[in-house]
């Protein structure tokens, strides 16, 4: 029984072995562009791809395989090699490296049969990291971003509300933005609404961390409450805006907080103007 048994994973093993055939494509000066291998015309196992010079620029490992669950069913389509339409690639398995030509590393993915999973790090050429996608089931849950020097500029999480009306998730984004020294920056919360239409709550901050501006935008239009502020906290304009033009009234302050002109808008047009003698 037992000879019979390894006598069987001899042949499976013989097999796997001689169905499995080595690729290579080449650029036009002999070097070697693409080399890897294939299983019954699928490029299947270690992957690695290489610039002009010689250089390695991509590594990896293809997975013959597909994902579904009773959850959400998930297919990803191969496709060919070079001018080669007479096999495809398999799915992109578990980590990926790429490389910028000086050999320092450009990015490192993590896959799971084709579907992104997990941390994605992008680097700058100087080897710092550039920014951090993080994915769940091929779905973007969250991204941070980094100055040069190592400094946290951007930080975004992402989620999701099934639309039945447009078919498709709408997502909500809640992100806040920082200067080099770590101060805050910007502060946005843009939520995906029906119709393709965004709307977005956003404050943007002097360094010393006064609040600089504090509007409602849709579809990139300034609509309702919009102010501006000096430096020193006190507000510098405010208004009330529908589809980006002023309605209503406008009203103008002096760095001392105080008014100084208020604009009465109607169907468009300003209908009064009135200038106002503020204090010293």
């Amino acid at each position: 029984m037992k000879n019979q048994i390894s006598t069987l994973l001899i042949i499976l093993v013989s097999s796997l072995i001689y169905s499995q055939t080595e690729y290579v494509e080449k650029y036009d000066n002999g070097q070697i562009k693409i080399q890897g291998f294939l299983i019954d015309s699928v490029l299947t196992g270690k992957f690695t791809e290489y610039y002009k010079s010689g250089q390695i620029k991509t590594t990896g490992e293809y997975k013959n395989c597909e994902y579904e669950t009773n959850h959400t069913r998930i297919y990803l389509g191969g496709c060919g090699v070079g001018n080669n339409s007479s096999f495809r690639k398999g799915k992109k398995d578990g980590e990926w490296k790429h490389y910028f030509e000086n050999g320092i590393l450009k990015s490192k993915t993590s896959y799971f049969c084709g579907l992104k999973q997990g941390n994605f790090f992008y680097y700058h050429e100087n080897g710092t990291v550039f920014f951090i996608d993080f994915y769940t089931a091929d779905t973007l849950m969250g991204t941070q971003m980094f100055y040069e020097n190592g400094q946290l500029k951007l930080v975004s999480t992402y989620s999701y509300e099934y639309s039945k009306y447009d078919e498709h998730d709408l997502k909500r984004t809640v992100e806040t933005e920082y200067y080099k020294d770590g101060s805050c920056k910007i502060q946005r919360v843009i939520q995906e609404l029906k119709n393709n239409v965004e709307k977005e709550n956003y404050k943007e901050y002097y360094p010393n961390g006064f609040l600089k501006t504090d509007s409602q935008i849709i579809n990139h239009d300034k609509n309702g409450i919009y102010r501006e502020y000096y430096e020193n906290g006190n507000t510098k304009y405010e208004g009330f805006f529908k589809d980006d033009q002023p309605i209503d009234k406008e009203y103008f302050y002096n760095s001392n907080g105080e008014v100084i002109k208020v604009l009465t808008w109607k169907d468009g047009k300003i209908i009064e103007t009135e200038i106002r003698n503020a204090r010293g």
